[in-house]
């Protein structure tokens, strides 16, 4: 019997919900700021030909350009509503599974098999963000304190950080216990007297 690439499809269902949920949100946040300084600029030119604000006008014509120029070229509304279809699908996956509570291999194919068709529809994914969501839903589904700290994906600050920006396609995410076992070797190795 070949191997399934997802050994466990409702913690990976889990964790692509959480993932697009908070994808979706990042991008909605997007979306609604940009608009909002479109607006505020938009009527800080209108306001300046009034002369009710004091600005300069180059920056502010440049202000309304920008904002607006980048909600126009990315859209991120648009990749919102992907990321919430997206979403909506995992959870409607698991809310099957719950249903249907069926263990067998010919079930545990299947599912993988859905898990691949899903992600078929799926955008290049965000490396670090995709740690951060394993880690919560191995919080979520793992009750045992030991083996969630033997199994979370170390991330560091800087991919916290820039999650949404970066794909970190190259980075590697240890499992923390791993990591910070190797950092404290090397660091007493760095102590020692010679």
């Amino acid at each position: 019997m070949a191997e399934l690439i997802f050994k466990d499809p409702r913690f990976d269902a889990l964790r692509n919900a959480i993932y697009h949920a908070e994808r979706r949100s990042f991008f909605d946040i997007l979306n609604k700021g940009l608009n909002f300084l479109v607006i505020i600029c938009g009527a800080a030119v209108a306001g300046k030909a009034a002369h009710l604000v004091h600005a300069q006008e180059l920056t502010l014509e440049m202000g309304v350009l920008l904002f607006a120029t980048i909600q126009l070229v990315f859209d991120f509304g648009s990749r919102a509503r992907d990321h919430d279809y997206l979403q909506r699908r995992y959870y409607e996956m698991l809310g099957q599974m719950e249903r249907d509570s069926d263990d067998s291999a010919e079930a545990y194919r299947a599912r993988s098999a859905e898990l691949l068709t899903i992600a078929a529809d799926e955008p290049m994914p965000m490396r670090a963000l995709d740690a951060l969501a394993y880690n919560k839903a191995l919080s979520a589904v793992v009750t045992d304190p030991d083996v969630v700290a033997a199994y979370r994906q170390h991330v560091t600050w800087w991919q916290k950080r820039c999650r949404h920006l970066f794909a970190f396609h190259s980075a590697a995410f240890p499992y923390e216990a791993a990591y910070f076992k190797h950092r404290s070797k090397r660091w007493w190795h760095r102590k020692r007297p010679a």
